[in-house]
């Protein structure tokens, strides 16, 4: 599974709006349940590996971090494919270098589970 296609793919069915507000090049990176714990503990104060992890860097280039080990865990206790998983990870990050943040507000998080299911469905598996 190509990560940076899955983006490409994305961005194909986001919402305009979304869509503008994204920088102009997104990379997809894997690393490992090491260095997802590390990162989430620095920048979430999370004493577990994360997932995905995200980083706008400017309007220009953002970088979303996954890791494969912890996502296809995920999938299993979720029963989801690796591959559906592994997109909606992708697809979670874009949200955030988009500016939608969960976390923030029952709304932001009610906005962001609804643009995710709507892309999930649209997505080919």
């Amino acid at each position: 599974m190509k990560r940076n296609s899955v983006v490409k793919r994305i961005k194909k069915i986001l919402p305009k709006t979304l869509l503008r507000k994204l920088p102009k090049e997104i990379t997809v990176k894997e690393i490992t349940p090491k260095q997802a714990l590390r990162l989430n503990l620095a920048y979430r104060k999370k004493r577990k590996p994360a997932n995905v992890l995200s980083f706008r860097y400017g309007p220009h280039y953002g970088e979303i971090l996954v890791c494969p080990e912890v996502i296809r865990h995920d999938a299993k206790m979720q029963g989801n494919s690796y591959k559906y998983q592994m997109t909606w990870m992708i697809l979670h990050g874009m949200l955030h270098l988009g500016g939608l943040h969960h976390e923030k507000s029952h709304g932001a998080e009610l906005k962001s589970g609804k643009i995710e299911r709507e892309v999930l469905t649209r997505a080919i598996f």
